[in-house]
């Protein structure tokens, strides 16, 4: 949903999410994962199919399909600020400092879905 923009998604997700019992942590590096994954489809020289083809492990199917329109949409600029912003938040997530959590994956994850609109 933050990748394709869905801001008004991403809210209820994150509190399925965490009724499920998966930690702010858990999210910030499925979402640093996927994003990295679409970094890879923006600065291959062939492009995004291409290099999805070549992952390990390899996307196939309807989710390939996906991330290559993630990847078209959001370009390498904008892909690379969400990966900035989701490291910072794995940072504080895994600092000493006590903050509310699950508040700052869910204000990270909204900032990253507004960059679609940008």
């Amino acid at each position: 949903a933050i990748a394709e923009g869905r801001t008004g998604d991403v809210v209820p997700t994150l509190k399925r999410l965490s009724g499920q019992g998966i930690s702010p942590t858990a999210l910030c590096i499925a979402a640093t994962r996927h994003f990295r994954t679409l970094h890879a489809a923006t600065i291959h020289p062939q492009g995004p199919d291409t290099a999805l083809s070549r992952a390990r492990p390899p996307v196939f199917g309807p989710r390939k399909d996906r991330l290559i329109r993630q990847a078209r949409r959001l370009g390498v600029a904008k892909v690379e600020k969400a990966l900035t912003e989701l490291m910072n938040t794995d940072l504080q997530l895994r600092s000493s400092q006590k903050s509310p959590e699950m508040a700052l994956v869910e204000r990270t994850f909204i900032r990253i879905a507004m960059l679609q609109r940008n």
